[in-house]
């Protein structure tokens, strides 16, 4: 039954396309463009697999507008959202980098981040450093060095230990520097604990979607999932939370997500008495970055697990 309604459901959007790219018809001759577009979604549509027809351990990214009509659903309609080719491999690599090790690259990330505002560079001296602090923050470096998001790096071995390093201030950089890298971790780093589970799961995904609340306000979210037909919001913040705590409490009441699905990954994390009186006061799970992997699997494995044993 329920895999009948979701192929009812994917029919219902190839058919929304299909009369919208009819619309492009004129004078009774549609144009190549339209006849292609047209193809690829009845294509897409033949391609899509039921949960009955996918294999034992099979993800299966659905169409983003499933997602956005997801979203629909509680009266939030998306304006604007980047698109997938605007994504970027390696600097998903560089993300997990920094998020899997974020105690060890610290002190540098946060120097490097505060001397964008600046004319300077960074000089960090690193001789009470642990070893596997200096390992990992010239390793940053050298990667961050790499891709040009800084213009000059150089690391002074014994007995100076000290890091020179001139962050690149082009737009690109100063975004994923200031904390657009968080994002990209959170995004990866789910996709990496879907598929980790062996069973089915259906799953899309959208990043930074511009939307309009139900009282008409502008809004931007970080991170939206959608897994198994649930919605999981995640914010992701660098720096101060205090100023954006409340907001997100009261916008996730008008898109009706569960305070279990709704997130806030943090790099720097509060006392443990103080991020239970954050989460029972805005019913808002708050993780450090650190934590983040091993606390969605838990979620997740949890709440998959429940749906297939309700299916059995």
């Amino acid at each position: 039954m329920n895999d009948t309604k979701a192929l009812l459901e994917r029919i219902a959007v190839a058919l929304e396309k299909i009369a919208s790219l009819m619309e492009s018809t004129q004078n009774g001759v549609q144009s190549y463009g339209a006849e292609c577009a047209v193809n690829e979604v009845l294509v897409n549509l033949d391609n899509k697999k039921t949960s009955e027809e996918m294999g034992a351990n099979e993800k299966i990214e659905v169409d983003v507008d499933i997602l956005i009509e997801r979203l629909a659903e509680g009266r939030i309609a998306v304006k604007t959202y980047p698109e997938r080719e605007q994504e970027n491999s390696e600097l998903d690599t560089l993300s997990q980098f920094m998020g899997s090790r974020f105690s060890d690259i610290k002190v540098v990330y946060e120097r490097i981040k505060r001397s964008l505002n600046s004319s300077s560079g960074v000089r960090l001296d690193m001789k009470t450093f642990s070893q596997s602090s200096v390992s990992s923050s010239c390793q940053f470096c050298t990667l961050l060095y790499n891709i040009a998001y800084l213009s000059e790096y150089k690391y002074l071995k014994s007995p100076r230990f000290c890091i020179y390093a001139t962050p690149n201030r082009i737009p690109i950089a100063v975004n994923f520097l200031t904390g657009h890298w968080l994002e990209y971790f959170v995004k990866s780093t789910m996709l990496k604990v879907i598929n980790s589970f062996p069973c089915n799961i259906e799953y899309s995904y959208i990043i930074n979607p511009q939307i309009i609340l139900p009282n008409g306000d502008d809004f931007e979210l970080d991170v939206v999932f959608m897994i198994n037909k649930s919605l999981y919001w995640i914010e992701a913040k660098t720096g101060a939370y205090q100023n954006y705590i409340d907001k997100y409490s009261k916008v996730a009441k008008m898109m009706n997500i569960m305070s279990k699905h709704m997130f806030m990954v943090l790099t720097e994390v509060p006392s443990q008495d103080s991020v239970r009186i954050l989460e029972k006061s805005f019913g808002i799970q708050i993780l450090h970055v650190e934590e983040f992997e091993k606390k969605m699997t838990e979620i997740l494995s949890l709440e998959i697990n429940s749906i297939n044993n309700k299916n059995e």
